[in-house]
């Protein structure tokens, strides 16, 4: 069974900064230099604006990433789904697995990222968060990334460095991955039947 617990300390990116961001950088060198040192450089980025710029300037900027005018949302389900039902349908049963596994969402939806990232450690099904790995998240960070006119937004690397682990952790998968335009797979997440389809 692939050891997923790097993706708890990689959520810490994506959440609201607070003080506590400052522990997390040795970690997050640590994982991203067993994957590959090429994303090393978005990285260094990211923790010297952790280290170096004023919390009240990380929130700002935070905010103005994510929640103002946002140039990127990191609800998955909304990513993937837009309003369509089918988003519905998807937070249902991703909320099911968030209290089946216990991991508290605290003020966000279920399908906020870094809940989703934290929540893939505490699957007891390793193959269901393979699925939902490779059928959801890789393609909506990628979907993510594009949305980003500022090539130079600090939180566009983090997505990529997201992306490259996920893809080098799972690299043969043979999961469907999640199509956008056109016609849409019928990715939802419903355990009752196969998976996350």
């Amino acid at each position: 069974m692939k050891d997923l617990t790097h993706y708890g300390l990689l959520a810490e990116m994506f959440r609201y900064p607070t003080d506590d961001l400052k522990n997390y950088p040795e970690k997050w060198n640590d994982i991203v230099s067993r994957y590959d040192a090429s994303l090393m450089s978005r990285l260094d980025r990211f923790t010297a604006h952790v280290r170096g710029k004023p919390l009240a300037f990380q929130q700002e900027y935070y905010v103005g990433t994510f929640d103002v005018q946002a140039l990127c949302f990191l609800d998955v389900g909304y990513v993937l789904y837009g309003e369509d039902y089918r988003r519905g349908i998807f937070l249902v049963n991703i909320k099911k697995e968030q209290i089946k596994a216990k991991n508290d969402c605290g003020s966000e939806l279920p399908d906020h990222l870094p809940n989703i990232l934290t929540l893939l450690p505490r699957m007891a099904d390793p193959e269901l968060a393979e699925e939902l790995i490779c059928s959801m998240l890789i393609p909506a960070i990628h979907r993510m990334i594009a949305e980003f006119r500022d090539m130079s937004n600090l939180y566009k690397g983090l997505l990529e460095i997201l992306a490259g682990i996920m893809e080098a952790d799972f690299p043969f998968s043979t999961f469907e991955r999640f199509t956008f335009g056109g016609r849409e797979n019928e990715i939802i997440i419903n355990k009752n039947q196969t998976g996350w389809k």
